[in-house]
């Protein structure tokens, strides 16, 4: 994760196009010659041609070629912008009630692992309140798809006709969605901003389900078991099972080897 944050911001900085320019005398003109901009993840390498820097958080990465379609471009952002979301909200949703429950506030579910979320008993039926999740999400992402399809479509509301959302980029709607009004101001800032911040959390998610599986508790419990003994309580020591090396105790290790310090130099 720190690795991850460290190489985001270092990337706050949009590439730039290097241009050249040169000068012909005999034809009494001046030939622009155009060379592909810097790709910021890999410094020194050049960034793909349909990658021109539009993008929120575009460095240039799509190794695979995958967004050279520009329809399945689009799309591919649609997709990362939602999936950014989500992961921020499923991050905070983990974390906060977790803090909060060891800080000893209390509610209902207070205390239950994300990963027991699903079997806990709240107000409703857990089947009920799946359907209506599946009826509100798929009456939402439909709405959205048939923006992404036909842009501006979808802006008046279905019920109270008279409520409308401001022309915009797909995918910012704004007006209600922005009651604040951040994006009157530096928008494209703002984008770059949740685009990374959206990276780093769908990253972090891939990493406490990572953690689960190997080791129990939430990622709280275990940042505090690592707090406590930061030795023996690490991805390194979590995961000797899984591979060659055996992992102990950094004393027994240095009395070992103290003998051999001992010694080292002597004939």
């Amino acid at each position: 994760m720190a690795l991850s944050m460290m190489a985001s911001s270092a990337m706050v900085a949009r590439p730039v196009v290097r241009v050249r320019t040169t000068s012909t005398r005999a034809m009494g003109r001046t030939a622009l010659n155009v060379v592909a901009r810097n790709a910021a993840w890999a410094p020194g390498s050049d960034a793909p041609g349909h990658l021109d820097g539009s993008l929120a958080g575009d460095f240039g990465f799509d190794p695979l070629g995958l967004g050279t379609d520009p329809e399945t471009l689009s799309y591919y952002r649609q997709a990362e912008i939602v999936h950014c979301r989500f992961a921020m909200l499923g991050v905070a949703g983990i974390l906060v009630p977790d803090i909060a429950a060891k800080a000893g506030i209390s509610w209902a579910g207070a205390g239950v692992p994300w990963y027991e979320a699903g079997e806990f008993s709240y107000f409703a039926p857990t089947g009920a309140i799946f359907v209506t999740q599946i009826l509100m999400m798929g009456f939402a992402e439909t709405r959205r798809w048939m923006d992404i399809k036909n842009p501006g479509s979808v802006n008046k509301d279905p019920v109270f006709s008279t409520n409308s959302l401001p022309a915009g980029s797909v995918g910012y709607p704004g007006g209600i969605f922005d009651p604040f009004g951040w994006a009157k101001n530096d928008i494209k800032s703002l984008q770059l901003k949740e685009v990374k911040n959206g990276r780093l959390a769908m990253m972090a998610m891939l990493g406490f389900y990572a953690q689960h599986q190997v080791c129990d508790g939430t990622p709280v419990d275990q940042w505090l078991a690592h707090i406590a003994d930061p030795w023996n309580t690490s991805v390194l020591s979590n995961m000797s099972d899984y591979f060659v090396w055996n992992w102990g105790n950094p004393s027994s290790a240095l009395q070992a080897l103290a003998p051999l310090a001992a010694t080292a130099g002597k004939p």
